[in-house]
């Protein structure tokens, strides 16, 4: 599946330099990948999604292919979301983005 996450600049800069680090220059959605099965682990409630995107301003996307594994994986994450808050908008780019935030923060 290939999905669009709307970012920062900021944000897609240290996405790629990190999964170019990790995985060469096609590895930015092996990197996505990692990042989403990671957050579902260490943050099973989902407690970090959301974190800050009152003040989120999108200045770009990117777009990431995810298997089926973490397709079904982050559609999982999503009802989740939305059985806390059936209303919320851009659910899925929120979790991929606490996901990215996540891993950078691990990985610096």
């Amino acid at each position: 599946m290939k999905t669009t996450v709307r970012m920062t600049r900021a944000m897609r800069e240290s996405l790629r330099i990190a999964a170019v680090n990790a995985y060469g220059g096609k590895g930015k959605s092996r990197w996505v990948r990692e990042a989403l099965i990671a957050l579902n682990a260490e943050d099973p409630c989902l407690t970090t999604v959301g974190h800050g995107e009152s003040t989120f301003v999108p200045e770009c996307s990117d777009q990431v292919i995810l298997g089926s594994g973490e397709s079904d994986l982050l559609e999982q994450m999503v009802a989740r979301i939305r059985k806390q808050d059936p209303l919320a908008e851009g659910v899925q780019s929120q979790i991929l983005r606490a996901a990215i935030r996540g891993k950078l923060q691990r990985s610096s």
